[in-house]
C-alpha cells in the first residue's frame, strides 16, 4: 500500500508537533507500507538526513512568511503533480487548512488528521478559519483524532459520522539526554513549555506563582519556548511580584529540553484547551511530576500520573503546587504512575493503528460527497 502526504505543513513548520506526526508516521511505517512526501524545500528540522524524502534547505535572506510562501508555492506544485498522476491508494494532508487538492484526487480515499478544534471553540483568539476543514472532512473516508475528548468535539462540531472518527493517540520516544551544552538553569525551578496565548492560561500561573513565591523564595519560573515575553505579560509578572524570578528561554534543541524536564521540580500544564498534550509525555519520560489543568484531554491522557487542579482557580494550582514540593512521597509516586503511563504511547503503535486506518479507507474505496456523509 501506498499513501501520499500532502506536505503542507512542512512548509510552513521548522519544527513543532505536527509536523513531527506526521515524520514518526513515515518513520515508523513498517514494511509493505511506501510513504511518499513530495516536499522540494523545507526548513524542518525532523527531515534533515532523512532517506523518505529528498529535499532542499532553503535558508534565503528572506522574511520569515516569504520563504513559507515560496515553499509553498514549490511544493504545492510537486504535490499537484504527484496527485494527478494517482499513483498511490490514500492521500493524507499534513494540515487542515487547504483544500487545493480536492479536485485533482479522483476517487481515491482521503484520510485527514484533526489534533484539536482550539481555533473553533476559542475563535476570539484566532483570525476565522475557511471552510476547509468542513470540505476536508465531508470528503474524508476516515477522520483521525489524537485522542476521545477531540474525537467529541469533532463529532459536536462537525456533521460528520460517528464510525468514520477513530482515535489513535500520539506515541512518544523516552530519549535520555546526551548534549554536551548543558541549559543554563537555576537549581529550583518550575517549567512551562510553549505559547502563551489566551487559552493557554498562563496567567493562572502566574498568579499562582506569585502566590507560592511568599512561601517558596528560592523557587523560578522557567518558560521554554513561546518567544519573548510581552509588554504585557511582564505588566503582569510585575504585578505578581515575580518578574525577577520569571525566565524566557529560546528555541531548544530535544535534549535541552529533556534537560530541562529532568531537572525541574514539577511541570506545568494550566491550558483551557488541548487536542492532546504531547508536553505531558515528554515530562512523564523524563521523570518531572506533572501539574495539569482538569481541563479537556488532560485526565485521558495523563490519568493518575498527574496532579490536577481547577484551571480558574489560581488558588487550588498555588495548592497542588505546594503538594507537589512539599511532599516527596507524593512525587515519587507520581514519577511511577508516569513511567508506567508513558509506555501505553509508542509511534510504533500509533503508526500500526494509523495503517489499519488506512487499510479501512481503502477498502472503502468510494467517493464520499459531502450529501453521503452528512447526518440526514
Amino acid at each position: 500500500m501506498k499513501v501520499l502526504y500532502e506536505p503542507e505543513t512542512f512548509s510552513i513548520q521548522d519544527y513543532g508537533g505536527v509536523s513531527r506526526y506526521f515524520y514518526e508516521l513515515i518513520h515508523h511505517a513498517g514494511p509493505g507500507l511506501t510513504c511518499d512526501l513530495p516536499v522540494v524545500l523545507s526548513n524542518n528540522l525532523y527531515l534533515r538526513d532523512r532517506e523518505h524524502t529528498r529535499h532542499r534547505q532553503f535558508l534565503p535572506g528572506l522574511p520569515v512568511r516569504g520563504r513559507w510562501r515560496v515553499m509553498q508555492y514549490f511544493n504545492r506544485r510537486a504535490a499537484r503533480r504527484a496527485i494527478a498522476r494517482q499513483d498511490y491508494d490514500v492521500l493524507h494532508p499534513t494540515g487542515n487548512d487547504q483544500a487545493y487538492f480536492l479536485d485533482i484526487m479522483g476517487d481515491k480515499p482521503l484520510v485527514i488528521t484533526i489534533h484539536d478544534m482550539i481555533s473553533t471553540l476559542f475563535s476570539e483568539y484566532f483570525q476565522s478559519r475557511g471552510p476547509e476543514l468542513g470540505l476536508l472532512a465531508a470528503r474524508a473516508a476516515r477522520i483521525i483524532t489524537v485522542s476521545e475528548h477531540t474525537r467529541a468535539d469533532v463529532l459536536r462540531l462537525l456533521p460528520v459520522r460517528p464510525e468514520r472518527v477513530v482515535v489513535v493517540h500520539h506515541g512518544h520516544v523516552v530519549h535520555h539526554s546526551s548534549s554536551q551544552v548543558p541549559v543554563a538553569a537555576p537549581d529550583d525551578y518550575l517549567l512551562f513549555t510553549g505559547t502563551r496565548r489566551d487559552y493557554k492560561n498562563f496567567g493562572c500561573l502566574v498568579k499562582a506563582f506569585g502566590l507560592l513565591h511568599q512561601q517558596y523564595p528560592g523557587l523560578h519560573l522557567m518558560c521554554a519556548g513561546g518567544g519573548p515575553f510581552s509588554e504585557a505579560e511582564l505588566v503582569m509578572l510585575r504585578e505578581a511580584g515575580v518578574a525577577k524570578r520569571t525566565h524566557q528561554l529560546g528555541y531548544l534543541t530535544d535534549d535541552q529540553l529533556n534537560q530541562l524536564y529532568h531537572r525541574a521540580r514539577a511541570f506545568v500544564f494550566p491550558s483551557l484547551y488541548e487536542g492532546f498534550g504531547f508536553p505531558i509525555l515528554e515530562a512523564f519520560g523524563q521523570q518531572c511530576p506533572v501539574v495539569l489543568s482538569n481541563a479537556s484531554c488532560f485526565p485521558e491522557i495523563a490519568q493518575d500520573a498527574a496532579q490536577y487542579f481547577d484551571p480558574y482557580d489560581a488558588d487550588d494550582l498555588r495548592e497542588q503546587l505546594d503538594r507537589v514540593l512539599c511532599d516527596r512521597a507524593l512525587r515519587h509516586t507520581l514519577v511511577n504512575r508516569a513511567l508506567t503511563r508513558v509506555r501505553d504511547f509508542t509511534w510504533e503503535r500509533a503508526a500500526a493503528q494509523t495503517r489499519q486506518v488506512y487499510e479501512e479507507a481503502r477498502q472503502d474505496a468510494l467517493v464520499l460527497t459531502p450529501e453521503t456523509q452528512l447526518f440526514s
